[in-house]
């Protein structure tokens, strides 16, 4: 299915992996009804970082054997399709319930990520085998310059892959249309996605310290740094073509710690 300028596949797995997924690693709350981290690729070159309004505590993980088994079924999705291979090097991993059913419009914050490149949203399900349309969660996009909304529906394994250069173009959110909580807690389908983005920033670690490709070293941000960050992101979402400046500084300590490795 193709929504232009955001395309929809699915991605032919041999199984669900919610489970091994969920349980693998270790998710920070983030909200009600909202867990996350971010999942990073291992590379001679440091970490790729992308950074966001997101407060991160808890230590990052480098892709396991799971995530790069679904990248590596992306790419073979994408090549059969006649779409381009992604190199993906960084993922926001969430999970949602039934308490997180709506979010405010925006576009994903571009400070880290390269700008020719693609963001992939993978998604499934606890329990794909009950899914419902009203168990289904829905990205809904709006055009910023015209106001005109559209949905594309997240199904099981469903990847909806749109470039850098659209999410400034467009906002979008994550919902479920008019939940009832009651039938969807005793459902019990949570929602686990993947953004997948390909960082242009890479961080080495130095005696411990996150230090910049030039050198200069990552620190966590002040209090005047953090408003300035809060309101520099406000002005990404309301803009077309929001260019950030250099920071040398992030709101999460979890961008200053050394990703962990899982048992894979």
């Amino acid at each position: 299915m193709k929504t232009l300028p955001f395309y929809k596949t699915t991605i032919p797995l041999e199984k669900t992996f919610f489970k091994a997924l969920s349980e693998e690693i270790t998710f920070e709350t983030l909200g009600k009804g909202r867990l996350g981290n971010h999942i990073v690729k291992e590379t001679t070159r440091g970490v790729p970082l992308v950074r966001t309004t997101s407060k991160f505590t808890i230590s990052p993980y480098y892709f396991s054997k799971n995530h790069r088994h679904i990248l590596e079924k992306i790419n073979q999705t994408l090549r059969s399709e006649g779409q381009s291979e992604q190199e993906f090097n960084s993922g926001l991993i969430e999970i949602y319930d039934e308490n997180y059913t709506k979010m405010g419009y925006h576009s994903d914050q571009n400070l880290d990520l390269e700008p020719d490149a693609y963001i992939g949203l993978w998604s499934c399900y606890k329990n794909p085998e009950t899914l419902t349309d009203a168990s289904t969660r829905i990205l809904r996009i709006k055009d910023k310059s015209t106001d005109e909304e559209f949905d594309i529906a997240l199904t099981q394994h469903s990847l909806v892959l749109f470039s850098v250069e659209a999410n400034a173009k467009y906002s979008h959110k994550i919902i479920l249309e008019n939940p009832n909580r009651e039938a969807l807690k005793l459902a019990d389908n949570k929602w686990l996605g993947i953004t997948f983005r390909t960082s242009k920033t890479l961080v080495e670690f130095r005696n411990n310290k996150p230090c910049f490709e030039d050198g200069s070293v990552m620190e966590l941000a002040n209090e005047t740094q953090e408003k300035e960050f809060y309101k520099q992101r406000g002005e990404e979402n309301r803009s077309l073509n929001f260019a950030y400046p250099p920071l040398k500084y992030t709101l999460s300590k979890a961008d200053l710690i050394l990703p962990l490795r899982t048992e894979q």
